[in-house]
């Protein structure tokens, strides 16, 4: 029985030195590292005894889910470079605790005001962060980078406040002649991700940058670029600038930022297989850099998706364009997206030495765009579509629909799209290449091309042409574009605004495909101050602030207007405000007792950019007014009320 027992035993004790050999080590728990800048004792870390340096903070060896949190309400100086390495499960992650404004880190001097070198699953979120300079230097907000890295993945940028970030410029180095200065390699602006190095590839995976805030930055908005990217649809001009071979970054997201005051491009993607870039917006582009540079775009990747964007305010005609498809690309789809007021006009598509293949522009929506619709660079363009996009010129421009500025082959169906023009002014066409297919569209005051096939050039039946509100370029109905284009199989299966879009029955044209709208109660552009509204105080009418077509609505100090809008449906109101501060211009719907049943202002409050404002109103509403919360300096633009149907 004892030798069996000792048998047993053994056996058992065997058994468990095997599990216990296998079992993996232990993960060491993760640290949390509490940083004040205001104090003048340097700490431990701990939250009695904050870190008080960005240098302390770059000597930690940062592993799996240890955090470094800044004090809000403080700002530190210099260049964060943390050492971090975290896990899929277990980022690192660099942010904000207490009350009050962000955390701010200003670079002072320093290139970068965060700087993160091979640093795989990394969360960066909730700072301000600013780099100064006089745009002769180079200056970034953050600065993504890896060199001989392999694949570096898992970083994240969100919820941060950049600005105020002067880096070089093509304007301040003019005796250069190099237009491409602060761009590719060694990028200057908000935020760049660039891979680099000569030996091993290296590339980035499931980057995201989501939800942050960018004004102010020069050169670039948001920009990728990677020198591994050699490859043979490559054009011939990039020879000089990438020298290995190629390996795409991938599961890039750009997703819910916003962008004002950008002095080159806005969003870029370079280098991405794959990329989506969704719901952002971007105000006020190319504005300083006096180059060539475009809103949104792609160049030298495959399968980019650009949709729910907004661009506007692109400053000059060197390209100036809202989106760009560019050279060295295949697989992109750009589709419902808004461009409107600028300067370029709405697409470019650059092909250069190599064709510019398999491209994809639907359901899109152009207001007001100047100079061009599509203008097309020196090169061939391969299997392209653009089609069901609804295009609005107002009065006092006249831009050239298509300009083809090359002799080369442009493969490119142009189908089922809606051009209105309105007021003075002509829409041209500079295109000769009969390869460029334009058949079942709607042209409305604009001149027909002799190569176009079935036509319509009766009154399209938008419901509101000239807002900024996507909604009023639904199509009212019983206008014969609606039902009135061709099918496209693989057309994505919705419109700009959710409907279902048949591969077999025959598509309205334009960027709607519903059943059609009722007649608006109330389309005000605001070009004139209509007698129909009651002026509360000081009201008048003023060039819009931000340069784009017509005028808007003055209110100063504390001032209304107010105006009948019926009251018998549901109704959906919209409307443009713009403060000089960040109290928004209220808009209320008012019963007939003048009581306020129906109220909003932006979810933003950026100061000097306009907010599109909207919500429903109910059927006993009969008065819209426009209201200044507080005294200050208001601007109004784009009133537009609609009744619900369905």
């Amino acid at each position: 029985m004892r030798l069996r027992a000792s048998t047993a035993l053994l056996a058992c004790l065997t058994a468990l030195g095997t599990a216990l050999a296998a079992a993996p080590p232990a993960q060491a728990a993760a640290t949390t590292y509490y940083v004040d800048c205001s104090t003048t004792a340097a700490g431990s870390g701990s939250s009695a005894s904050p870190l008080n340096t960005l240098a302390s903070v770059n000597a930690l060896t940062l592993t799996a889910g240890d955090e470094v949190l800044f004090k809000r309400g403080t700002a530190c100086s210099g260049q964060l470079a943390p050492d971090a390495t975290g896990t899929a499960v277990a980022p690192v992650v660099i942010g904000a605790y207490g009350t009050g404004d962000l955390p701010a880190i200003n670079a002072d001097g320093a290139v970068n005001a965060v700087l993160l070198d091979n640093t795989p699953y990394t969360t960066v979120q909730e700072l301000e962060l600013t780099a100064d300079g006089d745009n002769t230097a180079y200056r970034r907000g953050v600065y993504v980078y890896a060199s001989d890295a392999g694949t570096v993945s898992g970083i994240t940028l969100q919820r941060l406040n950049i600005h105020d970030v002067r880096g070089i410029m093509p304007s301040a180095t003019a005796t250069t002649g190099d237009s491409g200065t602060g761009k590719y390699a060694n990028a200057t602006g908000g935020i760049v991700i660039e891979a680099q190095g000569t030996t091993t590839p290296t590339a980035f995976a499931d980057t995201h940058i989501l939800d942050n805030t960018i004004h102010s930055v020069d050169r670039e908005g948001i920009y990728t670029w990677s020198n591994w990217c050699r490859r043979p649809q490559l054009a011939a001009f990039w020879n000089t600038l990438c020298s290995a071979a190629w390996d795409a970054s991938t599961g890039l997201l750009v997703q819910g930022n916003i962008l004002t005051d950008i002095g080159g491009d806005g969003i870029v993607v370079k280098g991405n297989d794959g990329a989506l870039v969704q719901h952002n917006r971007l105000t006020g582009f190319n504005e300083r850099s006096g180059s060539p540079n475009a809103g949104m775009w792609t160049a030298n990747s495959t399968g980019s998706v650009f949709q729910y964007n907004e661009t506007s305010g692109g400053n000059t005609t060197s390209d100036g364009m809202a989106y760009d498809v560019d050279h060295s690309t295949s697989g992109t789809v750009f589709q419902y997206n808004l461009s409107h007021d600028n300067a370029g006009g709405f697409f470019l598509l650059c092909p250069y030495d190599t064709p510019t293949a398999d491209f994809t522009i639907r359901d899109n929506i152009s207001v007001n765009d100047r100079t061009r619709g599509f203008q097309i660079c020196d090169g061939e363009l391969s299997d392209g579509r653009i089609y069901n996009n609804t295009i609005a010129i107002g009065s006092g421009l006249s831009p050239a629909l298509v300009t083809e500025s090359t002799s080369a082959a442009l493969d490119v169906r142009f189908t089922n799209n809606l051009i209105r023009k309105t007021g003075s002014g002509t829409v041209s066409w500079k295109l000769s290449d009969s390869a460029f297919v334009i058949d079942h569209n709607a042209f409305y005051n604009v001149t027909v091309p002799s190569t176009a096939t079935n036509s319509l050039t009766t009154a399209p039946g938008l419901a509101a042409p000239g807002v900024r509100d996507p909604a009023g370029y639904q199509l009212i109905t019983g206008y014969p574009t609606i039902g009135g284009g061709t099918p496209i199989s693989d057309n994505g299966g919705l419109d700009y605004y959710g409907n279902p879009v048949s591969a077999t029955t025959a598509p309205d044209i334009g960027a709607y495909n519903g059943t059609g709208v009722t007649t608006p109660v109330l389309t005000d552009l605001f070009d004139t101050l209509s007698s129909s509204w009651t002026v509360t105080g000081t009201a008048s009418l003023a060039t819009d602030p931000s340069g784009d077509l017509g005028n808007s609505a003055l209110l100063t100090g504390t001032s209304a207007l107010t105006r009948t809008i019926g009251g018998t449906t549901t109704r959906r109101v919209s409307v443009r405000v713009r403060s000089d501060s960040t109290i928004p211009l209220t808009v209320e719907a008012l019963n007939s007792a003048g009581t306020v049943i129906a109220s909003a202002t932006p979810d933003e409050t950026t100061a000097d950019t306009w907010h599109l404002v909207t919500f429903t109103a109910p059927p006993n509403a009969t008065q819209l007014r426009l209201r200044t919360p507080t005294p200050g300096t208001y601007y109004a633009d784009d009133a537009y009320v609609q009744p619900v149907t369905g």
